[in-house]
């Protein structure tokens, strides 16, 4: 058996060589050898290798993109298991009818040419079994072109040439050691009739076939395929590698190019087909001094390289990319980013066209219907803003209209800067000298509309391009709530160099100038601006502005209130006896107190942020010499700093020398003054103004203050050091038109003043704190000199011959604001000249009293003729309580007033005619209504009121705190009223209800509220007493 087995297996043996022999003997074997070694030499020599782009850069040799490892995903046509795949898996299981799959640009063609480039070369055992491999692309064919024609005009050239019969010889004999690689297949209708047979006819000629394919054109082939490769994104180490081997001479550029998008990781994803770094690597080579790194040069570069690729089908390419726009600036504005094929048909998108390929990416597997999505979230809004630059810069009106309606969608400075901050950017690098005017415009009328700074938008879909936004966004919100001023500060600056960046790089700002230059009249701008290309080109816009304010913060602590000093103003009280249901609305200091020290941390790093290195003075109207255009007007505000260093004072010494006119505001800064010396005595005809507040002069530096020719305003506070030196001799001030002065403790002020400085000056503003015996002729006779004066403060316990005092202060036309604080006042003589001010906008009277009532009824009739009232704060007393509700219809009249404190003097019914006057249309600006301390109104009053109130639209503050021996219960249905009643007041965003007891079930009701309320965000309720001792509890 053993010998008989030993024979057979040499008979076979002997077979097979002889076969093989025979084989080799063979016309067609003898050719196919020719052929492979012809085909060899094709594919190992550069020009295939070479993936050049197509015209935008001839020079740029691509065939480092065969060296790149692809993401690839295999599936089995019959199986929905995906396996992911690396190069050798592949190789080694090349079989029957294959397809790989992937975007336009994906790596498909390199793919393909690396299989035929590594075969070629011998070096991978797993490709040694195939004979003949052929890469063919379908792109070039004729329908009726023979096999050996299609290999002998794409491989062969000129060089060598193949017989029909041979050829196909060959290709019957050996079978499954045939590979076809087939590149650039669209739809089976389109390819030869040879390569249809080839596909549709395999299971008879058992050849191996690879098919590139874009994934939309699967379908066609799909019932011939075996297994389906399906190409992922492009890892973006292969961006580093395929950069490093083009620009192997500029290591620098690339390491910026990596720590830009290591910075920038959400960029990372446009990076996702070998296209777009061609597309980078075309550009960089067009720009070798200063290649761009970012995604508007790559993106523009992109659609570059389309519109040369696709040349002969330029219109059908704009026509594509305008629906596409359209597509994704519906998408945009809707916070949508995967689409379904409804979407694409209603925006005109042909989802079967190759163009659309090349924008938007087909996702099919384990879903019951397509799913499409642009290249990336950032080429969606790319392509947006090209769609919205060519709605508004359309000549057809209808276009123009719908472009307006998706920019009207940006209705709040919030999604400025943050949801559409990218989407401008990209709008921005399309020029139109149509639409730029409409988009710088409406971002400035978001600047200038501080309402819209309130809508901060509460729809997180809008994160979804730039989730990292969510911590900056909760930053904002309490920043909105802590300190609104800065925060609207912050956000107008911050849309403004948004405007004015928009018109420099979309090279718009000669069709924007008149709409800048509109908005720019009078304002005041942050240092920082200077620094915009705009201002560097147009340094005559600084002609236009009122003034331009540079911040110092430094380190130092604020000067706070004492909780010693808190505690003197509850001496005389006893604590209020209540029921332990409204223990929660008192709190001990000291808890207070422990609660603020855990919170001093976040308040000192919050300080520090604050405290900026001196302003960068490199860019936009810096870099001008010499300036020919000066700074209006410098306002240098200076809070909690100590001497300023060397590099303060040269950027302090630079900007002075470029202002006409210089004020300088200092908070808590003792030494500063005399640290920026060199730069004060350089420019000392420049400085107009100065405020000094809670800080301590030194003598040098009061007679460095007393050098100021030009100072027209000295405003001085919460200080003693001021009689040395300043006040003495304000007669060295020629130019002083305001002045304001209000020392620590009770000095003599007018006392101290220069006995000539009355007859030198006509003053337009007087705020005077001052002891009670102070010689109140200096005062009177400053006042008869000044006929221009429009503003008059004064605070102290009695003043001599009030009268004459009213007297002069008659004779001041032009007077805008007056109060009177302490015993100073008197009623009847202030009545008396009342009427004279006509132009008065700010009346404070808040301390006075008004016991007689004669003069009460003079003073209300007289209140109504006060037609430019914007701030009115009413004095107390008998007399006012009897003509409160007077004095509340003469509000009617009041059409500007914004303020409204009645303090003490209102009763049930005087507080509902403040109600009666709010509903018949008065009070329409009322932005703050003081209704605190008034004791007269009972529980049912406020009932009452709370009901009836209603029309204040611009209502933000109301306060009806009553004091703590007051304290007051309420029912439900007094805190039901509240409630519908804040829901009324729509711009409300402060209320205060001290002394309202309230349990845990009005609290919740008020809670509920107050989330409901349009001002959620920043509604503050205050209603908890802050007291040096506890509440006693009654059993």
């Amino acid at each position: 058996e053993t010998t008989s087995e030993s024979n057979h297996q040499d008979t076979v043996a002997v077979h097979s060589t002889k076969a093989e022999a025979a084989q080799s003997e063979a016309p067609w074997f003898q050719e196919a050898k020719s052929l492979s070694e012809q085909l060899r030499a094709a594919y190992i020599s550069a020009s295939f290798r070479r993936l050049s782009l197509p015209d935008i850069c001839p020079s740029l040799r691509t065939d480092h993109l065969l060296g790149c490892d692809l993401s690839i995903v295999s599936k089995h046509i019959s199986r929905p298991v995906q396996e992911v795949l690396v190069l050798p898996e592949i190789l080694a299981n090349l079989n029957s009818v294959m397809c790989v799959e992937g975007e336009a640009g994906s790596g498909k063609t390199a793919f393909l040419k690396k299989i035929a480039f590594l075969w070629a070369s011998g070096c991978c055992p797993l490709l040694n079994r195939f004979q003949l491999v052929f890469y063919l692309s379908l792109t070039s064919t004729r329908p009726d072109q023979s096999l050996a024609n299609i290999i002998c005009d794409q491989l062969l050239k000129a060089e060598g040439s193949v017989s029909e019969v041979c050829l196909s010889s060959s290709i019957q004999q050996l079978k499954h050691q045939v590979l076809f690689l087939l590149d650039d297949f669209h739809e089976m209708s389109s390819v030869p009739q040879v390569i249809e047979k080839l596909i549709e006819r395999n299971y008879l000629s058992r050849n191996c076939l690879l098919i590139a394919v874009h994934t939309n054109r699967v379908r066609d082939i799909r019932p011939y395929l075996d297994t389906i490769l399906e190409i992922k994104e492009f890892p973006f180490y292969n961006t580093v590698y395929v950069l490093r081997s083009f620009f192997s001479h500029n290591i620098t550029h690339l390491q910026e190019f990596m720590v830009y998008f290591g910075k920038n990781k959400g960029l990372q994803g446009i990076h996702r087909t070998p296209l777009f770094v061609a597309a980078v690597c075309a550009h960089w080579l067009q720009n070798p001094s200063d290649p761009p790194l970012d995604d508007v040069a790559l993106f523009k570069s992109y659609m570059e390289c389309l519109s040369l690729k696709h040349k002969t089908r330029a219109e059908l390419l704009k026509a594509t990319v305008s629906s596409g726009g359209q597509l994704a600036l519906r998408g945009l504005f809707s916070s949508c980013f995967e689409f379904i094929s409804d979407d694409l048909r209603e925006a005109g998108v042909d989802d079967d066209e190759d163009l659309t390929t090349c924008l938007i990416s087909k996702f099919t597997a384990q879903r019951l219907r397509p799913v499409y999505r642009f290249l990336s979230p950032e080429f969606q809004e790319f392509l947006a803003g090209m769609r919205l630059i060519e709605l508004l810069g359309s000549d057809r009106q209808e276009d123009q209209n719908l472009g307006l309606c998706y920019l009207k969608e940006i209705n709040s400075p919030m999604k400025v800067i943050n949801f559409f901050n990218n989407f401008l950017k990209y709008v921005s690098s399309h020029p139109s000298a149509k639409a730029g005017p409409k988009i710088v415009s409406h971002l400035l009328q978001l600047a200038n509309d501080k309402e819209s700074f309130k809508n901060i938008p509460e729809n997180e879909d809008y994160q979804k391009p730039n989730p990292e936004t969510s911590p900056w966004m909760q930053l904002i919100q309490e920043w909105w709530q802590v300190s609104p001023e800065a925060f609207s500060s912050f956000i107008s600056e911050t849309l403004v160099a948004i405007a004015l960046n928009f018109a420099c790089q979309s090279n718009t700002v000669a069709a924007c100038s008149p709409v800048i230059l509109r908005f720019l009249q009078g304002r005041t701008l942050t240092l920082r601006l200077l620094n915009l290309q705009y201002f560097g080109d147009h340094p005559e816009s600084l002609s236009v502005l009122r003034s331009i304010k540079i911040s110092i913060n430094g380190n130092k602590t604020a000067p706070r209130v004492s909780y010693s000093d808190m505690e003197k103003c509850f001496e005389t009280l006893q604590p209020p006896t209540i029921d332990q249901d409204y223990a929660s609305a008192f709190e001990h200091m000291n808890e207070w107190e422990e609660n603020v020290a855990k919170n001093e941390e976040n308040i000192k790093n919050f300080k520090n942020i604050q405290c900026k290195p001196p302003p960068c003075l490199s860019g936009g109207y810096w870099q001008l010499s010499p300036k020919q255009y000066k700074i209006p007007c410098l306002e240098v505000h200076v809070d909690n700093m100590g001497p300023a260093d060397q590099e303060m004072l040269r950027v302090l010494m630079e900007v002075f020398s470029a202002s006409q006119h210089i004020e300088l505001h200092l908070y808590h800064s003792t030494g500063f003054i005399e640290s920026i010396r060199p730069a004060l005595e350089l420019n000392k005809a420049s400085v107009t103004k100065c405020s000094l507040c809670q800080l301590e002069l030194s003598a040098a530096e009061q007679e460095l203050l007393l050098t100021l020719p030009a100072l027209r305003s000295l405003e001085v506070s919460r200080t003693n050091q001021l009689q040395d030196l300043i006040l003495p001799n304000l007669d060295k001030f020629p130019c002083l038109k305001e002045l304001s002065v209000t020392l620590h403790g009770k000095a003599d002020v007018l006392s101290v003043i220069p006995e000539e400085f009355p007859n030198l000056h006509h003053m337009e503003k007087l705020s005077i704190q001052t002891s009670t015996e102070s010689d109140p002729s200096k005062l009177v006779k400053l006042i008869q000199n000044s006929p221009n004066l429009q503003v008059f403060y004064l605070k102290c316990d009695s003043f001599l011959d009030f009268e004459s005092l009213m007297t002069v202060l008659a004779s001041c036309k032009k007077l805008k604001e007056i109060g009177f604080s302490q015993g100073c006042f008197q009623a009847v003589p202030f009545v008396s000249i009342l009427p004279n001010f006509i132009s008065l906008k700010i009346l404070n009277l808040k301390s006075q009293q008004f016991p007689d009532k004669e003069t009460s009824e003079n003073f209300a009739h007289t209140l109504g003729s006060l037609r430019n009232l914007e701030e009115m704060l009413l004095p107390h007393g008998d007399g006012i309580h009897h003509v409160a509700k007077l004095i509340a219809r003469q509000c009617l009249q009041l059409q500007s007033l914004r303020v409204l404190s009645f303090h003490y003097s209102l009763d049930d019914d005087s507080v509902m005619e403040i109600a009666k006057v709010a509903i018949s249309g008065g009070f329409q600006k009322l932005e703050n209504l003081d209704l605190s301390l008034c004791h007269k109104i009972t529980e049912e009053g406020y009932r009452n009121f709370l009901q009836a109130l209603d029309n204040l639209s611009n209502l933000q503050e109301l306060n009806i705190s009553r004091h703590l021996p007051e304290c007051m219960k309420v029912q439900a249905a007094t805190v039901k009223a509240l409630s519908q009643c804040v829901l009324r007041l729509p711009r409300l965003n402060s209320l205060k209800m001290l002394s309202w007891l309230l349990d845990e079930e009005d609290m919740k009701l008020l809670n509920a509220v107050k989330e409901r309320h349009p001002q959620s965000k920043r509604f503050i309720i205050f209603w908890k007493w802050v007291l040096p001792f506890s509440p006693v509890i009654q059993k």
